[in-house]
């Protein structure tokens, strides 16, 4: 689907990065999940999906075109300012209180939640990009993880109780 509107910038820094990833790691060492590792491949192409996913307002892009084999968690906010990782990652993990630990199974109201703290995926990009868009100004978070989570059957093993 073409955008309605030019991507916004990218708004990514290594200190954004590194202040996204210590917000991740540590919710997912409460669910005895391994610490993701930051990968620079991965970090262009959550880059680029940042910018593409910002050619239509709010989130009504969506996962479209996402490749095979990667999990991916956008996040979307408007204010007067850039937003930081922490906020993204925190709305993520709020999901938590949708998760039911007995079905373990996947749910789209805590979908974000359990690719956020999901054991098997190791590696994660990070990008982000900011802009004014037509009311306010508007930032796009884009986590992408590799190996992706959510697989099903697989939920159990991945999403471990605090």
């Amino acid at each position: 689907m073409a955008g309605t509107r030019p991507p916004f910038p990218d708004s990514t820094t290594p200190e954004f990065q590194a202040e996204a990833l210590a917000e991740a790691n540590a919710y997912r060492a409460k669910h005895h999940a391994p610490p993701l590792v930051l990968d620079e491949e991965l970090n262009a192409y959550a880059k680029s999906r940042a910018a593409s996913r910002s050619e239509q307002e709010d989130l009504q892009a969506g996962h479209t075109g996402l490749r095979a084999g990667t999990g991916e968690n956008i996040f979307w906010g408007g204010g007067s300012e850039v937003l930081p990782g922490s906020d993204a990652v925190k709305s993520w993990y709020d999901e938590i209180s949708a998760y039911d630990f007995d079905a373990a199974q996947f749910s789209g109201a805590s979908g974000h939640f359990t690719q956020l703290v999901w054991k098997g995926s190791t590696k994660v990009g990070i990008g982000r990009v900011s802009g004014q868009g037509s009311e306010y100004f508007e930032t796009y978070i884009v986590f992408v993880f590799e190996p992706p989570g959510n697989m099903k059957g697989a939920f159990a093993q991945n999403v471990l109780r605090a």
